[in-house]
């Protein structure tokens, strides 16, 4: 293979820096290894050209508003420093920011990324690779994302895992193991991962058990697998984080936009400073009241471990909560023009018409307890 040290060209990142960390929390000092792909119209060789084009397409791109966890990045850093021989599992509830934050890590650092999807009918082919028809009869083979990674010494990610039957996983036994492995489908060929080849995946369980009852297409797994993997929980972000993240989403929007929604909207909110109504609540207090309606539809969910006969099927995610933030406010001329609620509006959206009625229902109320907002806005 072409020699790629100089197109994956090894940089030091100050971790600070790259993930947006406190320097009173985080010595500024500590650095973490990523790399700087040339532009290929720099490079006068053709191949190298190539190579540079591919692999500067396959980093993930960065996304602005996201908001790195501290102890994420710890556990993240010290896997990637020291766990090359081990699989990481990044488990918890939907939408809590699983695959984007490995996702996210590669994008800062400019780690190219090779990405696979479990499912229930899951083929080997999907991860390591397929002959497909191409021109003039002949019939090439196509690399998968896990061979691929394995070839360039590069990470891979293989997100739903726990939607793989137990017994179509056996082919990944050797790879977590970070043995040289067979290409399954291709005559016997064997891959020796090349140093920096690891393995992530994702899963709403622990690979384990459901605790929730949420994830019905979920499989339990071998122990032999559960023996090469470190797990990270990754449940939803702290209040501070999630603030941060809906500041980001709505900075987009102005203060008299704000102020215009939330009279005609008639929203009223309970602040430390007492209750506050229409234009007299501002950006900050407003993002509060995002974050307690989200906390009370947790509260009330199976996802946020509630177990009885009443829990909802359904949570706001973080996901779900920066749409909503953000399609709230985008429909502010909705009270006026239409006579409806732009909160509840954007609600029905994204998550509560995909809801059962019970939920629906429940949904709706606790947006309506915080904000003081029915569906209807009276005149």
């Amino acid at each position: 293979m072409f020699d790629l040290s100089a197109i994956l060209v090894q940089v030091s990142y100050s971790l600070c820096e790259v993930f947006g960390l406190d320097p009173n929390e985080v010595d500024p000092s500590i650095t973490v290894d990523g790399f700087e792909i040339p532009d290929p119209s720099t490079l006068t060789d053709p191949v190298a050209q190539q190579y540079a084009a591919f692999l500067r397409a396959a980093v993930p791109p960065i996304d602005p508003y996201y908001q790195f966890r501290k102890d994420l990045v710890r556990d993240i850093r010290y896997w990637w420093l020291t766990g090359e021989g081990d699989v990481l599992l990044l488990w918890g509830p939907t939408g809590s920011g699983k695959t984007s934050v490995f996702e996210q890590w590669c994008a800062r650092l400019g780690i190219p990324l090779f990405m696979a999807k479990g499912h229930r009918r899951f083929e080997p082919m999907e991860a390591f690779g397929q002959f497909v028809g191409g021109e003039n009869g002949t019939t090439p083979w196509v690399d998968g994302p896990v061979t691929l990674a394995a070839r360039y010494g590069l990470p891979c990610i293989i997100n739903e895992y726990d939607r793989i039957a137990a017994d179509r996983t056996i082919v990944f036994n050797d790879v977590f193991e970070g043995r040289s492995f067979p290409i399954p489908g291709k005559s016997g060929e064997v891959v020796t991962p090349q140093p920096g080849f690891r393995v992530a995946i994702t899963a709403n369980t622990n690979l384990v058990e459901d605790l929730s009852g949420n994830y019905g297409t979920a499989n339990t797994h071998d122990i032999s697998i559960l023996e090469r993997i470190v797990a990270l929980h990754v449940g939803y972000p702290s209040d501070d984080t999630e603030a941060k993240l809906l500041e980001k989403e709505l900075e987009q929007f102005s203060d008299d936009l704000l102020s215009y929604w939330f009279d005609q909207e008639g929203i009223k909110i309970s602040t430390p400073q007492g209750m506050k109504e229409g234009s007299a609540i501002n950006r900050g207090e407003f993002i509060q009241g995002l974050l307690e309606v989200a906390k009370k539809i947790r509260a009330q969910s199976k996802d946020g471990g509630n177990t009885s006969d009443s829990a909802l099927e359904r949570t706001m995610s973080t996901r779900i909560l920066r749409k909503w933030a953000r399609h709230s406010v985008a429909q502010a001329s909705a009270p006026e023009k239409l006579g409806l609620s732009a909160l509840h509006l954007a609600l029905k959206k994204y998550l509560s018409s995909l809801s059962t009625e019970s939920t629906r229902i429940a949904l709706h109320q606790a947006v309506e307890n915080v904000f003081g907002v029915g569906e209807v806005v009276k005149p």
